[in-house]
């Protein structure tokens, strides 16, 4: 982890692969609107530019096409570090999910640490209204959702990482990724330092109060010791993600924020771009007493973490 006082790195998650556009008309959808939202994102002072890809009715696609179109356009415009998923959403297929490495060439992707239960909208009552087909078909295949990363998986993943030299980005949802994480390491699959991120709040996996973040951070300095890195924190929902924002930040970790994890600015106040999400994470960073990293001090940290 870093001095409490070091510069902290803020990432803005614009779009993701599970929530519904219906859900809110800010959701970017199509490449020109996540361009556009990945640029107001680092320009309210995001270092660090989480990227799923969409279709233009907001289907989550892991299209190659699409991915290095995205991936062009923000590098057209900011030099923000661009992170993509590897992760996609729960429906796609390994191969899919691998397409933005090649597409994209991130300096930074998403490495998934196991297979859980995986759900966003457990229960129906609570259920969104929504516009699309095939936002519909999410919701029905409610109750089966699994999100599948396999240890042959995490190797191939890992392969590919290494072939073009993108840093992964340690997702653990739970406390059994911990384990998993320092196993590929005392194999030789991942080469340390590692960066790590907590993923809270998903159901399925560890929850999202400061409680758990505080179980979960220990138990990574415990479980992966001198090997640990940068680690940072995804909380999701409001007003998880400032909550846990705040105290990663007080930490001394990095924090992730957008509308890929929460809508809300307020509870009584919707966000009307990730720019808003952002630019909570700064003020909360300055009144903590952390400057926020810029890009270039972010890409000076990454060393290629998978092994050769």
């Amino acid at each position: 982890m870093r001095d409490r006082y070091e510069p902290a790195v803020i990432t803005a998650a614009i779009t993701g692969g599970d929530v519904l556009p219906s859900q809110s008309p800010h959701i970017p959808c199509g490449p020109e609107a996540i361009i556009d939202e990945a640029v107001a994102a680092a320009a309210a002072g995001a270092t660090c530019l989480h990227i799923h890809g969409r279709e233009e009715d907001g289907r989550p696609s892991g299209r190659a096409e699409l991915l290095a179109e995205i991936a062009r356009g923000i590098r057209a415009r900011t030099s923000a570090v661009l992170n993509f998923t590897t992760g996609g959403s729960p429906t796609m297929g390994v191969e899919e999910r691998l397409a933005a490495l090649e597409a994209a060439k991130p300096e930074i992707a998403t490495f998934n640490l196991g297979t859980m239960n995986y759900e966003s909208f457990p229960t129906r009552s609570r259920w969104p209204e929504v516009q699309h087909d095939w936002e519909r078909e999410v919701l029905e295949e409610s109750g089966r959702g699994i999100f599948r990363n396999t240890l042959d998986s995490l190797r191939r993943f890992a392969e590919a990482f290494r072939a073009l030299e993108v840093t992964p980005e340690l997702e653990a949802y739970d406390m059994g990724h911990l384990a998993t994480a320092r196993f590929l390491i005392d194999e030789g699959t991942l080469e340390p330092p590692v960066r790590l991120q907590l993923v809270l709040g998903v159901f399925g996996g560890a929850g999202n109060a400061l409680e758990d973040m505080v179980a979960m951070t220990q138990a990574a300095q415990r479980i992966l010791g001198d090997d640990l890195g940068a680690l940072g924190v995804a909380g999701t929902g409001f007003p998880m993600e400032f909550r846990c924002a705040a105290l990663a930040l007080g930490w001394g970790m990095d924090c992730r924020v957008g509308l890929e994890d929460n809508l809300r600015v307020r509870r009584d106040r919707r966000a009307t771009s990730n720019a808003d999400l952002v630019e909570v994470a700064v003020q909360l960073a300055e009144l903590l007493g952390r400057p926020v990293a810029g890009p270039d001090a972010l890409r000076a940290e990454l060393p290629t973490s998978v092994a050769s």
